[in-house]
């Protein structure tokens, strides 16, 4: 009987310790009535201020903590711009709490640093009224946080390419979209050292995901965009105009992004081709311009159906029109004139439908996502050679691209959540050379085979993000099979390979202080790349009468696995990196030698077997006085090589630096700039040479009307193009691009904002990648 009293006691126990348990929440605003979204809120015990718990509030401010009924606790709600509040409070809701701009730290110009939040993925930023954002375009504002570069108009986390870019969720298929986009428009950045596990395991870098802020004034705000460059050498180009807005109407959210832009640039170039048998030099003197124009506009609407349902769909779509001409003659007396005149036009189309469901009060939701994308493209090229012999090739290419995917994030606790799901990726390209092109001379080899080439890329995994102890953790896995068929159409011969890996991530963080001043990190990551379907084709182009590049259809898809280790010290002032990776199958563009011309050179990619690169980084955040923010970073790259191509052995170990100088200035009365530098030594990489660049530009700008009018001065100083050498049979091939680099440019920025503003969430669009493996010389 005893024993029946004592459970039944335990039982009413536990069921008033479960009564007492409460939740406080709440609504956090601006003086305006505006929700604001990220700002922290933390709980403490009144009696020693010690940490109880802590949340940031969601797109709509609001926040929820679960507390014990019985206690009062201190709230404190704190916010980068804003005045800290402090209240004394119980479960419940407190309802609406009021946060007022504080005017002494507008003033000062704070550091980047003290708005980070670093997590096993990496970091994120709160950028609301930074002045890194002043009179910057959102591509221009990225490199100055940290770990992002800029090199070669692509971007760098740690020194690896960027994989995927995302503006409110919308994955972007044309970086244009940044330089059409305000900085100021970004409300926070979250940058993930590498690409997750729910991404497809040929994404090796990391990601950045741009939120854009809340409309100022209510339900839509936007800008319209225009300028011009205007370069000594041959006049104006890159003339641009576009406009972007963010609309809400009741549970409507409307985005969209419109750029036309214009290009008539020349270029000039000098090759020398050297027989080190002979010692025979050619000189070889290019003229090439290009006439064209490219419209881009993407179209994103989601409508919240209620509070657990949300449907989305997003629209992308650029045209390109392009006329090439380049023109060559070569140093000797009676010189050879030649020509290649070209036309390509493309289509691009991407098509994106999302569906989200909320299936629990824990936050467990469902993501339903299907994606379309489309390439049209056409080539006419017309070639002459020394005595008016004439040769005209023509094709059309097609590329589908379709995958669906489907994603569950558990949500277990407030140090577990879990994350699982499949998706499936479905490629078709097709290439028609015209029937009827015209071919008078050997000297142009051109395609004459028509070939269709299938992907199919199934993927699952799971991963799982939390806290054990100190460490901030992020660890997952994924199956991916990667199947390709590649078929030409004239003798329906078939070839086909299939490749298969399990890809684990993991990715840690330990803060090494209290205070969050230091910490360390640890990265690694195993990739299985896509299908190269881009680069096994047998299609031809030729850059020039003396140089081309073709497809290889026996081509595998390479394997990496990397890792990344990194501490930040004194709050991102200084950031130090170190990587490792090991590649299998790396495809490598190798320079042979025409059999049918001796003075014609090709590129072809082929598989090397192994390679291995090592790295570190180091990166300083500097404020050296009120108006000015300074980054400077460097990296030094190890490669050791072992490897034969064209019957040439390599087994020297080749390094390589970068160094880059950001520079951000903001003055009084609306005044501002920036001035960035960049300085790369020659290299040596295999049968290439690549001689030292450097480039010295920037920009001054000034606010007008009430800071709705932006116009900015565009400078470009001083620099060296790049200049390389290539080896293939006995031979050096020097390429020398020589149009001066200076050019002086003007843009406006016409910002507005207006009506009522609603929150509802965004779609995740543009699930697709578009890769183009091709022989980047620039």
């Amino acid at each position: 009987m005893k024993r029946y009293l004592f459970v039944i006691l335990l039982c009413i126990c536990s069921m008033c310790r479960i009564m007492a348990q409460g939740t406080i929440s709440g609504k956090v605003v601006d003086e305006n009535k505006h929700p604001l979204p990220y700002v922290s809120v933390v709980l403490q015990h009144v009696q020693d201020s010690s940490y109880v718990n802590g949340v940031t509030t969601d797109a709509e401010g609001v926040f929820r903590l679960p507390v014990q009924s019985d206690k009062e606790y201190a709230l404190l709600v704190s916010y980068i711009g804003y005045t800290t509040v402090r209240k004394t409070c119980k479960a419940g809701n407190v309802g609406t709490i009021v946060m007022k701009e504080d005017a002494v730290m507008l003033e000062e110009v704070s550091v980047v640093a003290s708005r980070i939040r670093h997590n096993a993925n990496g970091y994120t930023v709160n950028l609301h009224s930074s002045e890194i954002l002043k009179g910057k375009q959102s591509a221009d504002a990225l490199v100055f946080l940290p770990g992002i570069t800029k090199e070669d108009d692509s971007y760098k986390i740690n020194g690896l390419l960027v994989s995927e870019i995302y503006v409110d969720g919308m994955k972007l298929t044309n970086i244009d979209e940044l330089k059409n986009l305000p900085a100021d428009m970004i409300e926070q950045v979250k940058v993930n050292y590498l690409a997750g596990s729910n991404q497809n395991a040929a994404l090796t870098g990391g990601t950045i995901n741009i939120s854009l802020r809340q409309p100022p004034q209510g339900g839509y705000y936007g800008a319209l965009t225009g300028g011009a460059t205007f370069y000594p050498d041959y006049g104006f180009s890159n003339e641009n105009v576009g406009g972007v807005i963010r609309y809400r109407y009741k549970n409507l959210n409307v985005y969209d992004n419109l750029s036309l832009n214009f290009n008539q640039q020349e270029e000039t170039a000098g090759q020398t081709v050297w027989s080190q048998s002979t010692d025979l030099r050619t000189q070889i003197d290019e003229e090439t311009k290009y006439r064209g124009h490219n419209i881009n506009n993407r179209l994103s609407l989601t409508q919240q159906i209620n509070e657990k349902h949300s449907l989305g769909a997003s629209y992308y779509v650029a045209t390109n029109r392009l006329k090439t001409s380049s023109l060559t003659a070569d140093g000797q007396e009676n010189a050879i004139r030649s020509a290649i005149e070209g036309k390509d036009n493309y289509l691009d189309q991407e098509a994106t439908l999302k569906y989200t469901s909320k299936l629990s009060r824990k936050g467990t939701t469902l993501d339903i996502t299907g994606d379309y994308f489309n390439r049209q493209s056409d080539n006419r090229t017309g070639y002459s050679y020394g005595d008016n012999t004439s040769d005209v090739s023509e094709d059309e290419s097609s590329l589908d691209m379709y995958k669906l995917s489907v994603d569950v994030t558990d949500l277990r606790s407030q140090k577990l959540v879990w994350k699982y799901g499949a998706s499936v990726h479905y490629i078709v390209s097709d290439y028609h050379p015209a029937i009827g092109a015209s071919n008078q001379t050997d000297r142009f080899q051109t395609s004459q085979t028509a070939t269709t080439t299938k992907g199919l890329t199934p993927l699952a995994y799971v991963s799982a993000m939390g806290q054990i102890w100190k460490i901030n953790y992020s660890v997952g896995v994924n199956w991916q099979l990667n199947e390709i068929k590649y078929k030409t159409l004239d003798d329906g011969i078939e070839s086909s390979d299939t490749q298969w890996g399990i890809n684990p991530t993991v990715q840690l963080m330990m803060p090494l202080d209290k205070k969050g001043e230091y910490m360390l990190m640890l990265n690694y990551k195993r990739t299985l790349e896509d299908i190269p379907y881009a680069a096994i084709s047998s299609t031809v182009r030729w850059s020039d009468p003396y140089n081309y590049t073709v497809g290889n259809p026996d081509l595998k898809a390479p394997t990496a696995d990397m890792l990344i280790a990194g501490a930040s010290l004194w709050r991102n002032l200084l950031n130090l990196t170190a990587v490792y990776s090991h590649t299998k199958d790396n495809i490598y563009w190798e320079t042979r030698q025409s059999a049918g011309a001796p003075d014609v050179f090709y590129t072809i990619p082929v598989n090397l077997p192994s390679a291995d690169f090592y790295g570190v980084g180091a990166e300083l955040n500097l404020n050296p006085v009120k108006p000015w923010r300074m980054k400077a970073s460097g990296r030094l790259e190890i490669h050791p090589e072992d490897v034969t191509l064209d019957g040439i052995y390599y087994g020297k170990t080749r390094l390589r630096q970068y160094y880059a100088i950001y520079n951000t200035f903001a003055f009084n009365h609306g005044w501002g700039g920036m001035l960035n530098l960049m300085f790369e030594p020659t290299f040596k990489t295999y049968d290439r040479t690549y001689h030292t660049v450097y480039n010295v530009g920037g920009q001054v700008y000034k606010m007008l009307c009430k800071d709705k009018l932006q116009l900015t001065f565009m400078f470009n100083a001083f620099g060296d193009r790049r200049k390389y050498d290539r080896y293939a049979n006995g031979n050096k091939v020097t390429y020398d691009f020589t149009t001066p680099v200076q050019y002086v440019g003007v843009s406006f920025i016409w910002r507005f904002s207006g009506g009522k503003q609603v929150n509802v969430n965004a779609i995740e669009s543009g699930l697709q990648n578009f890769k183009e493996i091709k022989d980047v010389i620039r």
